[in-house]
């Protein structure tokens, strides 16, 4: 099983620099246009289901990169949610300030977070051994998983510690040769995780992190700041 997830395309807020967390804010023109990219480099990849965000810069989004994907169901899932912060949305970030007390905890994102792919992995565990030839990709440079290709689409702060989750002990993926966890998650940004079920339970790999070769030519335009990953 191959993940790809994304990040939510630009938004004026992240333009400004203004906090969004759970407000919800629409795709700029830009945003559309970051998303038309990604949809284009996603256009050969045999997509078989689709999540989003419920909040519609990241379901606007995913959207837009199934429009070459017709008969794939999307379904929203809050568990894929931006970090909730609080009184701090909706405004800039002063210099040095810290999330608020009012902003969701770690603790809290980490369970939801948790909850939402342990259930998914559970409805994704084999009845049987997949054959051979169904190994399948048409994207990683890093290895061969299986089918199918799953696209996840949420948020860059969401993203940033989903990531930290998966190669924490508490799933213990491993990160690919090559792969620097270190890099921003701009927005459309990909990081790719593949999934193989072994032994009777799920074991994975990053295979890639911030990824944004599909907008090589946009990056002037980019926005550079990742406005919602407030410690």
């Amino acid at each position: 099983m191959y993940l790809i997830f994304a990040r939510h395309g630009q938004t004026e807020d992240n333009v400004q620099g203004i906090i969004q967390g759970h407000k919800d804010t629409p795709l700029n023109n830009h945003g559309r246009l970051e998303s038309a990219r990604l949809a284009e480099r996603l256009r050969k990849v045999k997509i078989a289901e689709a999540y989003t965000s419920p909040l519609c810069r990241a379901k606007e989004t995913a959207e837009i990169v199934l429009r070459h994907h017709p008969g794939t169901t999307l379904s929203a899932a809050d568990g894929l949610k931006e970090r909730g912060l609080g009184s701090m949305e909706g405004r800039r970030r002063a210099r040095g300030e810290k999330a608020p007390a009012d902003a969701e905890s770690y603790e809290s994102l980490g369970a939801r977070s948790i909850q939402w792919f342990d259930s998914f992995l559970a409805s994704h565990e084999p009845e049987a051994p997949l054959p051979q030839n169904h190994l399948f990709n048409h994207f990683s440079r890093h290895s061969s998983p299986p089918e199918p290709n799953i696209l996840i689409v949420s948020h860059g702060a969401w993203l940033s510690f989903f990531l930290s989750l998966i190669l924490s002990p508490t799933y213990g993926f491993t990160l690919s040769k090559g792969v620097d966890p270190k890099l921003p998650c701009y927005n459309t940004s990909l990081m790719v995780v593949g999934c193989k079920w072994i032994d009777g339970k799920w074991k994975g790999s990053v295979d890639d992190w911030g990824d944004i070769s599909h907008l090589r030519d946009m990056m002037e335009e980019e926005v550079r700041d990742v406005a919602d990953d407030v410690r």
